[in-house]
């Protein structure tokens, strides 16, 4: 790959959060700090990253609890999904109202679309738009990657049953709008394990 990929387990619920850098540079962006900003803000400075965006795949609150201190520390953007764009500031969209102590944070300063792509030093992602776990869910996908959120699982899928989600959206997001990631590509999602776009098209049975 292009860039190095650091990725460990943040938050309430174990949310995979991922420090991307680029190989040729010290440039790299953070994707879905869902908690644990000091253990994030360490990795970052062990590894001397110079981060350039917060980029989220979804709203929920398992992704985005740290957004607010990494942002506050890095003083960097923060981006994600036009769809899921009010759930930062809307603790009941988030869904962590409903855990008992509502996250709500300032606006993205970057509302993403499907189709763009984001850079850090000589790396590019192009943003797929996945709907169905939320509204905006994406994937980011390049290098030899793909930051799958909580779309796509090793041998599953996203839950479909909150406010938003949709079986019908996620399984079209899958089998359609995921068909140009080649089967080499390595699969960083959201929860579990690391997996290979090749394995899930044999067997996870979503698709």
């Amino acid at each position: 790959m292009e860039f190095s990929v650091t990725g460990f387990e943040v938050g309430p619920i174990a949310a995979n959060c991922y420090i991307l850098k680029d190989n040729n540079s010290r440039e790299g962006i953070v994707i879905d700090p869902g908690g644990n900003p000091d253990t994030i803000l360490a990795s970052i400075k062990d590894q001397d990253v110079e981060v350039k965006l917060i980029a989220l795949t979804h709203g929920h609150f398992d992704h985005i609890g740290g957004v607010k201190e990494l942002k506050k520390s890095l003083k960097v953007p923060v981006a994600i999904h036009a769809a899921d764009g009010d759930m930062l500031t809307d603790g009941k969209k988030n869904l962590s109202a409903f855990m008992g102590v509502a996250k709500e944070m300032d606006a993205a300063d970057i509302l993403l679309q499907d189709g763009d792509n984001i850079s850090f030093g000589s790396c590019n992602l192009q943003v797929i738009a996945t709907p169905g776990h939320t509204k905006g869910g994406v994937c980011f996908y390049g290098g030899g990657a793909l930051f799958s959120g909580d779309t796509l699982f090793a041998g599953s899928i996203g839950r479909t049953d909150f406010p938003d989600g949709s079986l019908d959206d996620i399984l079209d997001s899958i089998r359609n709008k995921l068909s140009k990631v080649s089967d080499a590509t390595k699969v960083f999602p959201g929860h579990g394990p690391a997996s290979v776009m090749g394995v899930e098209r044999e067997s996870n049975p979503f698709f």
